[in-house]
């Protein structure tokens, strides 16, 4: 009769109760997992009734002076007195999106009662004539077509531009408004951009822009590029030029090392 091997025994047992072990952690960790699974729902279910989460309080954040802060809520199509676990936050945000003058929504929920909106809006700084008016924020973002509206068109005109290049938001065209946006920037860094004033850039391809002043009867072309460079030579001669500008028309600052005038 054969002896069993008291080592192989051993060796049997050993993983027997290994896998005893891992059969009880497993075991443990479905039981966990169920009751966190019913834990969280039925502790969803219970806040949703809860008037502690009632919706009291709507903070507006970012300073956005498109709209009033009733207008905002209206957009929003939240009511106060909503469980804050029964709002839905994306569409929340896609019903404030639907406002052209806000470039960034996000919405925050802060507990026990409270909802939180951060918008970040487009200001108009010019008016872009182009068939349509359009609004553009100070960066060159064409964000609003004016044309049927009462809005605001007190601001520097942007013209020359091509209508069917409006409607695709060609590339060119993108550069090109956002290089008027940096001339404007540029123009109004220099002291003569305040006596002057200015109420039109105009482009031309291959040409570049003219300036059209406000105060005075002439215009200034600059091109497409070293704005600032331009700028500084014009600013080299203000002082003098302010005292005998009468009869100028164009003032050119394309040429090289000089200013030609055309009287």
């Amino acid at each position: 009769m054969k002896k069993n091997n008291p080592w192989i025994r051993k060796k049997k047992n050993v993983k027997f109760a290994s896998k005893k072990r891992q059969f009880r952690i497993l075991f443990k960790f479905v039981i966990t997992l169920v009751l966190l699974v019913g834990v969280t729902y039925g502790g969803h279910r219970l806040f949703k009734h809860l008037e502690i989460f009632s919706l009291k309080k709507i903070e507006i954040q970012g300073d956005p002076k498109a709209l009033s802060r009733e207008k905002i809520i209206a957009l929003s199509q939240v009511k106060l007195g909503t469980n804050l676990f029964e709002l839905k936050i994306q569409n929340i945000k896609e019903h404030l999106k639907d406002h052209p003058y806000f470039k960034s929504v996000s919405v925050q929920r802060r507990f026990p009662h409270t909802l939180i909106f951060h918008l970040q809006e487009y200001l108009p700084e010019f008016v872009l004539n182009a068939g349509h008016l359009y609004y553009v924020d100070a960066e060159g973002h064409i964000f609003k077509d004016i044309t049927n509206t009462k809005d605001d068109r007190d601001f520097v005109v942007l013209s020359g531009f091509d209508s069917d290049e409006v409607k695709e938001k060609s590339e060119q065209l993108m550069e090109s408004v956002k290089s008027a946006a940096e001339l404007k920037k540029t123009f109004q860094q220099f002291p003569f951009s305040t006596p002057l004033g200015l109420s039109e850039i105009h482009f031309e391809k291959n040409i570049g822009f003219t300036l059209y002043t406000e105060k005075k009867k002439y215009s200034i072309k600059v091109g497409l590029k070293e704005f600032s460079e331009k700028f500084n030579k014009l600013a080299e001669i203000w002082p003098k030029f302010e005292k005998m500008d009468g009869g100028v028309s164009l003032i050119d600052l394309n040429y090289p090392g000089k200013i030609l005038m055309k009287m």
